[in-house]
């Protein structure tokens, strides 16, 4: 590879790496702009699940640390307010099993990397109660699918249209 190509593929890994500009949406940047296949697919899947990996395990550090202070301002708590506090929780809870009843973790994974974005569903699955290594996997399986799909249909569209070599 040129080192053309390699400053190419760099650009590939950092849009894969930010939020919002998700892998899928920067493959077919690359390989129109007539990079190598494979190492655009890698570079770009690598970027991406290296800042979902973080925004999982930062997700879940954070919902620790806010559930000890939770924890410790509820000891301060009356009994009054800690029935009313009970009372709150239980709704939240219901809430949420029915957001995960309705398609939960696998469908958070199949819409994140076009619809929130990856490392946002990893986020709002930790929040949701899924440990970080658990999020991090659906979601990753969900980015890779989007990935392949994006060259697919990049490459099948471009040989349709008649671009490139």
């Amino acid at each position: 590879m040129s080192a053309a190509e390699w400053w190419g593929i760099l650009g590939i890994f950092l849009g894969g790496a930010t939020p919002w500009l998700e892998a899928p949406i920067v493959i077919p940047a690359g390989l129109i702009a007539g990079l190598p296949t494979v190492p655009v697919l890698l570079a770009a899947i690598i970027g991406n699940l290296l800042t979902v990996g973080i925004a999982a395990y930062f997700g879940e550090a954070m919902r620790s640390w806010f559930s000890r202070r939770r924890e410790a301002r509820r000891q301060e708590l009356d009994v009054e307010a800690e029935a009313h506090r009970r009372a709150k929780t239980v709704k939240r809870r219901a809430r949420i099993e029915k957001v995960m009843d309705r398609g939960g973790l696998p469908l958070l994974a199949l819409v994140g990397p076009v619809g929130l974005g990856t490392q946002v569903s990893a986020v709002v699955a930790v929040a949701l109660g899924v440990r970080a290594t658990t999020s991090f996997l659906w979601v990753s399986a969900g980015t890779v699918l989007w990935c392949v799909v994006a060259a697919y249909a990049t490459l099948t569209g471009v040989e349709i249209l008649g671009f490139g070599g």
